[in-house]
């Protein structure tokens, strides 16, 4: 990152290009999306937003989307973007994952706890 902000927009591409050859050579070119996703979270934080991955059952719509960012604007004191992911195991709700803080409203969780509660 610091070496992209060291250089003009035309000397971007050259700084790429070099990073992309040594992951190359060194055999990492399987890390590049991983690298990706960190570098635009970088991005993101020097903007001042947050990245939220919040994964659902289904697709969430639009307008659910809009209630969700604006809901987790004032939980987190700032703007954030949402990564959406789904996955059915949850058969409802969501999950909402920043950093390493996690919220877990899902059917599956509140499932599972009251299996617990019936157990104990």
């Amino acid at each position: 990152m610091d070496s992209l902000e060291s250089v003009g927009p035309k000397d971007q591409e050259k700084v790429l290009d070099n990073f992309a050859q040594i992951l190359a050579e060194n055999n990492d070119l399987r890390l590049f999306e991983s690298i990706a996703e960190q570098y635009h979270k970088l991005e993101l934080a020097k903007k001042g937003i947050k990245q939220l991955e919040v994964m659902s059952a289904h697709p969430i719509s639009r307008e659910n989307e809009q209630q969700i960012i604006e809901e987790l604007n004032k939980l987190v004191k700032g703007k954030v973007e949402i990564k959406k992911t789904t996955d059915e195991s949850l058969i409802g709700g969501v999950i909402v994952r920043l950093d390493d803080q996690e919220i877990d409203a899902s059917v599956k969780n509140q499932l599972e706890q009251l299996k617990q509660d019936i157990i104990n």
